[in-house]
């Protein structure tokens, strides 16, 4: 009993320092003010759209709690970025309040009254855009991550990147708290149905192309509802898929073979971000008895079942314990941008050598073509960065 007393203590305070996101205070809302000079300071306003399976909070600061409720609900929020913000950085403010100036700041959202309100409100908003900017980015946060949380995440992977079309987070009932790791993993599943309400919603927009971004425990709501839509004849979206980027994923390594196994049409879009030094997920291996998790495999091994795998192992990143570099290293988020505007989200890594070039600090150190393992005979290879 001692033993697994200590080593509950150890996982927590582990956890502690090496979740997907902290579950910091929530802040929706009490930007309100500061959105109405953000442009007035040079700050950038991003309007996002929002799909949640979260239970409404009586905290207006909370606005979504991390309960969970047998529903989606959708809406949209404006969030700005300071003129002073660093790339791979979130700019909160310490107490709540924000100074356009210097943070990031979060509005009171709107929700619309069902999926055809969104599907109308995502229209206008594309209506807005240019020719280029005619797509649709889905994100899918991880565990660990409240609803403030997870809309200053995707606002600033957009501002990063440099995305030109309509955001949407998928934001599912995490409580954002570390000791709750299996009532995530459950909340996950649950969201599964309402992810593939959104794609379904989504499908019926004007958008001429969509993309799909999950991170850590995001990626298992991401799977089960693309294995799911991929075994539904009436499911054809109007737009074409560009690109999945599947970042640090805390996926079973056999959960994942069988997920491909049911979306194998969908492998030459797949990009997986992969490091071996990230901590969440040797916490999370350990939680799990020891097997393996998807975004710290051996990325060859990845890549021979027929995947492009980007090993960001070499990527410096002590912010985020090494398990958001996808967000977090400016040298990757931009990598990623470059990307979606080349209209495959990692195109550097289909190549067959690596581009003598570097960008923002970092390195294209090699790229392995891998011969494939699995029946499909689709081959994948592994691109190497480092800084």
């Amino acid at each position: 009993m001692q033993k697994i007393s200590r080593f509950m203590v150890s996982v927590g305070i582990l956890l502690s320092v090496s979740a997907c996101a902290t579950g910091q205070g929530n802040i929706v809302g009490l930007g309100e003010d500061a959105l109405e000079i953000a442009e007035q300071s040079g700050a950038t306003t991003h309007g996002i759209f929002f799909a949640t399976t979260r239970l409404r909070s009586e905290d207006s600061r909370e606005f979504f709690s991390g309960e969970r409720i047998g529903e989606m609900s959708v809406g949209t929020v404006k969030v700005s970025i300071p003129r002073t913000h660093k790339v791979g950085q979130i700019e909160r403010p310490p107490s709540g309040i924000s100074d356009p100036e210097r943070h990031f700041a979060v509005g009171t959202p709107e929700l619309f009254s069902g999926t055809g309100d969104f599907q109308r409100g995502i229209n206008d908003a594309l209506a807005k855009k240019g020719v280029q900017g005619q797509n649709v980015l889905v994100f899918v946060h991880g565990y660990n991550t409240n609803f403030s949380s997870a809309l200053l995440r995707i606002s600033q992977f957009v501002h990063d990147t440099g995305f030109d079309g309509v955001p949407v987070l998928f934001s599912w009932a995490s409580r954002g708290k570390t000791i709750d790791y299996v009532y995530d993993l459950n909340s996950a599943l649950q969201a599964r149905l309402y992810l593939q309400e959104l794609a379904i919603a989504l499908a019926g927009t004007k958008a001429r192309n969509f993309g799909i971004v999950a991170h850590s425990m995001g990626n298992l709501v991401t799977l089960e509802a693309m294995a799911a839509l991929e075994a539904r004849p009436d499911f054809k979206p109007r737009g074409n898929l560009r690109g999945i980027i599947l970042a640090a994923p805390d996926v079973d390594f056999d959960l994942f073979v069988e997920h491909l196994k049911a979306i194998k049409a969908l492998k030459p879009y797949i990009h997986v971000l992969v490091s071996k030094d990230d901590r969440a997920l040797a916490i999370s291996k350990r939680v799990a008895g020891g097997l393996s998790r998807v975004g710290a495999s051996d990325p060859e091994r990845l890549a021979a079942l027929g995947l492009k795998v980007l090993d960001l192992s070499e990527i410096d990143d002590k912010s985020s314990a090494n398990h958001s570099k996808f967000a977090d290293s400016p040298a990757i988020v931009q990598l990623i941008g470059r990307g979606i505007k080349e209209g495959n989200n990692l195109s550097a890594s289909t190549t067959t050598s690596p581009p003598p070039r570097t960008l923002v600090g970092s390195v294209f150190k090699s790229f392995t073509a891998i011969p494939s393992a699995a029946a499909d005979n689709v081959s994948g290879g592994v691109l190497r960065v480092a800084n």
